[in-house]
């Protein structure tokens, strides 16, 4: 699928296994809806600096999908700051680009609503989504706010997307990865993305 300014969306959430469903179906929701999802892990460069891609990566989408919903503390005590970051990033974008920057469009994901006002209150007055770590009000967030940031007529509703997003995980998934020899509790981003490509170019071919 092309990846055009106006058709890429950055994707910025915890790549942890506890997160995967919900990583999942948001980028199965992008596809679906004829975007296209992309992140810092979809390139491994050793001679490119992490901060780098990410600015890069931010740069060359309008929109950007942001989950604030985890920023508990780790195993030594400390917060996880990457997500309020890289959002951070994407408004500074929006706020001093250039006019194609200042078309970006963002969603904001919590698990809880409003939690977010507990440890980074300069957003207030944004309106977040909570997901409640729910697959299909995951996905039921991103392509309403997909319709309506997009002005698309194509996008299907959310029920759809959620039938065909459960065949593709219940069904589809572990299929491909043994045809394909990927270990299915270790898939990579890059993986993933393509093995969702791929259903939905079949899908839509017949």
């Amino acid at each position: 699928m092309e990846r055009s300014y106006n058709n890429s969306i950055f994707i910025n959430c915890p790549f942890d296994d506890s997160f995967r469903e919900i990583l999942y179906a948001i980028i199965y929701t992008v596809y679906h809806c004829g975007f296209v999802p992309r992140s810092s892990l979809e390139e491994d460069n050793a001679l490119n600096n992490r901060l780098s891609k990410i600015e890069n990566l931010i740069a060359e989408c309008r929109f950007g999908i942001h989950d604030l919903s985890r920023t508990e503390y780790n195993n030594n005590a400390l917060p996880r700051f990457n997500m309020p970051f890289e959002l951070g990033i994407f408004f500074g974008a929006k706020k001093f680009g250039d006019e194609k920057q200042k078309s970006k469009i963002a969603l904001v994901l919590e698990r809880e609503k409003y939690l977010y006002q507990q440890f980074i209150s300069d957003l207030n007055g944004i309106d977040t989504k909570a997901h409640n770590n729910d697959v299909g009000k995951a996905i039921k967030i991103v392509r309403d706010w997909l319709k309506s940031s997009s002005g698309r007529k194509t996008i299907n509703g959310h029920i759809i997307i959620i039938q065909d997003y459960n065949v593709f995980i219940k069904e589809l998934l572990s299929d491909m990865v043994i045809q394909k020899g990927i270990d299915i509790n270790d898939i990579t981003f890059t993986d993933y993305c393509l093995m969702v490509e791929e259903t939905l170019s079949l899908n839509m071919g017949n």
